[in-house]
């Protein structure tokens, strides 16, 4: 079996923080959506959301994975000052404090890390007999908030972006077109539950009492 170049371990490596930001994205969207339209599918939205979660966790886990033979944020870098005379878009100084910034940038993440780290082996991954036996022992233990995996993707981002920017002289931000495309799904189910609302007033003659979406008209309702 071959071993990957260096633009195949960037790509890669790349893809995963696409992907992962992305999760994290469609979680904090779902977190800040009206939740009377969560609630036409609770179920459903709160897989989503947890899913969309324990996901991103899992493309930081794969980034910056310890095991040996795993393609990693790290091996690239190493990879990288082997053979910095590949890069065709910078100097050799320039390639050298990127990568020596980077190793920086590392450090400064670790606590996030091993918390993912932790989680990942105990629950995501795996189910830990001490993580079944006491749920909270993992949660005070590796503590995680959504700007922790933010910050991480940012970082981890930048520093990707730097890199091929210097090897192969791409740049831009690594985002899906059409990413927040769940927000137009989110409206057309708002306009949906208006919609009943209003049939339902019209041929009731009385007004819902229920819960409504925001930005849903009254009707006739709002002069009384």
């Amino acid at each position: 079996m071959g071993k990957p170049s260096l633009k195949q371990i960037l790509d890669a490596l790349k893809k995963q923080v696409l992907v992962g930001k992305s999760y994290l994205d469609l979680a904090k969207g779902l977190l800040k959506a009206d939740p009377v339209i969560l609630l036409s599918a609770p179920t459903f939205f709160g897989l989503t959301t947890d899913g969309s979660l324990e996901l991103a966790q899992m493309a930081i886990a794969r980034l910056y994975d310890k095991e040996s033979r795993a393609v990693t944020v790290r091996k690239m870098l190493d990879q990288a000052g082997r053979e910095v005379e590949s890069f065709n878009h910078g100097t050799e100084d320039e390639v050298r404090n990127a990568i020596a910034e980077s190793k920086q940038v590392l450090a400064e993440l670790e606590p996030v890390l091993a918390s993912i780290r932790a989680r990942r082996n105990e629950l995501l991954a795996h189910l830990d007999p001490r993580t079944v036996a006491d749920p909270k022992a993992l949660a005070a233990k590796a503590n995680l908030t959504i700007p922790d995996l933010e910050r991480t993707f940012k970082e981890t981002e930048k520093m990707l972006i730097k890199l091929a920017c210097l090897y192969e002289g791409t740049v831009g931000g690594l985002n899906f077109w059409g990413g927040d495309d769940y927000q137009a799904a989110l409206d057309w189910i708002r306009r949906a539950k208006c919609e009943s609302i209003e049939k339902y007033e019209q041929e009731f003659g009385e007004r819902w009492t229920g819960p409504r979406p925001k930005d849903c008209s009254r009707g006739k309702f709002d002069l009384l």
